[in-house]
């Protein structure tokens, strides 16, 4: 269902004519009944009384074409309001500042300032790189900052959560390793495994992944060999055949010939998503500004 659609139907129930409606909606009258049409066959009841429109030329509501009036009518105005809400938030150039923990991979921080570049073409972002999700959390909550990027849990209470990505783990290996014939690896296969990793306190679920090793008997955290503070470190430590790591699978190799990120298969064979990272723009719950509404809002959540 289109807004157009809408408009369409309030201009002929307004007018009780399709000729007239179609003159005051700058369409042509086919085409305006095609869309009535369409929007019948998607609501799957009649809006007019066919008979009437065939038989003796005359446009009238059917019942549920009454009521589907009043709501087709706060729609349009809802929509209208959304519109000038937010022409009035960006009709003069603002500053956000925005947070980001430093482990969130480039394309999600990108493709989420390309999203508030194409609805706020004016918005200055102000971008703060933070050391570990936790104090992300923080700076927004202190109001440090306006919004953040970050990763749930939510820590610190008053502050609101829109996820937007999810994403599952996977082995990066060189693929000179071993395993890196098969189709996907079994944690248990890793045992006796060198790992390259970002240490406790900037590690995406650093505790959570180690208690997945341990009930698989798989002894990681003694054989971290390396603590590294970025991805690329990582990817390039692991290409190096110094060790294997816990990367997201959106991790972009495209670059990186030598590696694959082998996806994590359990013991009865489906696929390893007890730990799921889980992507959120959060920003504070009590009186957030209009901008920073109006960014949530074009979040879409998932």
């Amino acid at each position: 269902m289109e807004l157009r659609q809408l408009r369409y139907f309030m201009g002929v129930a307004d007018e009780l004519h399709f000729g007239r409606a179609a003159k005051k909606l700058f369409v042509s009258q086919p085409a305006l009944s095609q869309q009535i049409r369409a929007l019948e066959r998607e609501l799957g009841v009649e809006l007019f009384v066919a008979k009437k429109r065939t038989q003796l030329r005359k446009v009238e509501l059917t019942e549920a074409g009454t009521l589907f009036l009043t709501d087709a009518r706060q729609i349009v105005q809802a929509s209208q309001r959304a519109i000038e809400q937010v022409r009035r938030v960006g009709s003069s150039q603002q500053t956000v500042t925005l947070a980001v923990f430093k482990l969130i991979l480039p394309h999600r921080i990108l493709g989420m300032l390309d999203l508030f570049a194409t609805h706020f073409p004016l918005l200055k972002i102000q971008l703060v790189e933070l050391p570990t999700a936790l104090q992300v959390q923080e700076w927004v909550a202190n109001d440090r900052v306006d919004m953040g990027l970050t990763v749930l849990p939510l820590a610190h209470k008053g502050l609101l959560a829109k996820p937007y990505a999810i994403t599952e783990y996977r082995i990066l290996m060189s693929r000179n390793h071993p395993l890196a014939g098969g189709a996907a690896v079994q944690l248990a296969a890793l045992r006796g495994e060198k790992w390259v990793d970002h240490g406790q306190d900037a590690g995406l679920y650093y505790d959570q992944l180690e208690a997945v090793c341990r009930a698989a008997e798989v002894d990681r955290e003694k054989n971290i060999v390396q603590i590294v503070p970025s991805f690329d470190l990582l990817k390039s430590l692991v290409s190096l055949g110094k060790g294997i790591a816990f990367v997201p699978a959106s991790l972009n190799l495209a670059q990186e010939p030598n590696l694959l990120a082998m996806p994590i298969m359990n013991a009865d064979g489906s696929p390893f998503r007890q730990i799921l990272i889980r992507h959120i723009l959060i920003h504070q719950a009590t009186q957030p500004t209009p901008l920073v509404q109006a960014l949530a809002g074009l979040v879409a959540a998932v």
